[in-house]
């Protein structure tokens, strides 16, 4: 499975650094100093003005705006020793952004059912300055990073990054402004406004139980030679093993594509010692002004002792990698919605997971 589709968004390099937020000045953990004093003086100032933003936004001394400057889609995928992967998409409107290349910077806390800063004193200077000295929550994840982008005057820009965490709920501050790449002060590009996204998130535990990853609409699949860079991990975050994999974004297709999809299933029980017994069903249904109706599915897929590899091993912590390709060549214009039900025939658990499209006749 091997195709390139139109794409909206090319990312170039990535510059990636770990920072601790702290005011009135960016400090890096001391394990990584070296990373950030790599940076040059601009992109610390431009990383600085990200983090200032989003340090005002946990003290309670910025009010959000109502309309959000970006949409955040993130998708969860078992990580290492326990946490969850959170590859997730930004995706803002091509006037928001007018540099080539951007600063963003992510910091992931505990969600608290609280504001960050709560005054206790009547006087306002006094307030302000206990605001500006309030403590701030132990970053579960942060990073800063300096991606390139390539925006068009007439579609929404996409902007893939990752990060991981333990299951459970938690605040996502996002912030993006343009970078001015180095150039001089007085240049507009050197004092760009700063975008922030604030967003409560709960994050699945996906080592527990019978389940499966988010399901991966794909734009771009293909299989590499060689295992992927730091570097490249950071560009395509949604790549699975071996595979370099891109995902699509809008979700309508002409006629003549195919609608392509991947997913994990975790956790199964187990067969002779090792061995899965799961079934999966894609059954197609048409959303019309009456409601739904059934329009075509699929052979189911088995994943068993028959048709896995010798060597596949549910004990070891061996996923299913589940989905499929559908030429959508027979298919009228119109809604759809692809129902995925992945049922582990050991314990008789049962997931499903829906998929909305729509088929243009172009």
């Amino acid at each position: 499975m091997n195709y390139n589709a139109r794409r909206k968004l090319i990312i170039g390099g990535v510059v990636a650094v770990s920072l601790l937020l702290t005011a009135p000045s960016v400090r890096a953990q001391d394990q990584e100093t070296s990373a950030l004093s790599s940076l040059e003086d601009w992109q610390r100032e431009e990383l600085q003005s990200l983090v200032e933003v989003v340090g005002a936004a946990l003290r309670g001394q910025l009010v959000e705006e109502v309309e959000k400057p970006f949409v955040f889609n993130p998708g969860f995928l078992q990580g290492a020793e326990g946490n969850t992967y959170v590859p997730f998409t930004l995706t803002f409107e091509p006037d928001t952004v007018t540099a080539s290349t951007l600063a963003a910077y992510i910091f992931v806390t505990e969600h608290v059912d609280q504001s960050p800063v709560t005054p206790e004193t009547p006087d306002n200077t006094e307030t302000e300055d206990n605001a500006a000295e309030a403590e701030l929550p132990d970053a579960i994840f942060e990073e800063g990073y300096f991606p390139n982008v390539n925006p068009t005057p007439a579609e929404p820009l996409h902007l893939s990054l990752a990060f991981a965490a333990p299951g459970g709920t938690y605040d996502i501050y996002l912030a993006l402004r343009d970078s001015s790449g180095g150039a001089a002060a007085e240049d507009s590009q050197a004092t760009a406004k700063v975008m922030m996204l604030h967003e409560e998130l709960t994050i699945p535990d996906l080592w527990d139980e019978f389940q499966t990853s988010t399901v991966i609409v794909t734009d771009v699949v293909e299989p590499l030679t060689a295992p992927m860079t730091p570097d490249q991990r950071m560009l395509y975050p949604y790549s699975i093993g071996g595979v370099r994999i891109e995902p699509k974004h809008d979700l309508i297709f002409g006629k003549q594509e195919e609608l392509s999809l991947v997913f994990l299933v975790y956790n199964p029980g187990v067969q002779d010692a090792s061995k899965p017994d799961v079934t999966i069903e894609y059954t197609f249904h048409q959303r019309t002004a009456d409601g739904e109706e059934f329009f075509n599915d699929t052979n189911p897929q088995q994943f068993n002792g028959q048709t896995l590899p010798p060597g596949f091993d549910v004990t070891m912590g061996h996923p299913i990698i589940a989905g499929q390709v559908v030429p959508l060549t027979l298919f009228p214009a119109g809604d759809f919605r692809l129902e995925i039900a992945i049922v582990d025939n050991t314990s008789g658990s049962v997931e499903t997971r829906d998929v909305n499209f729509t088929v243009e006749e172009t």
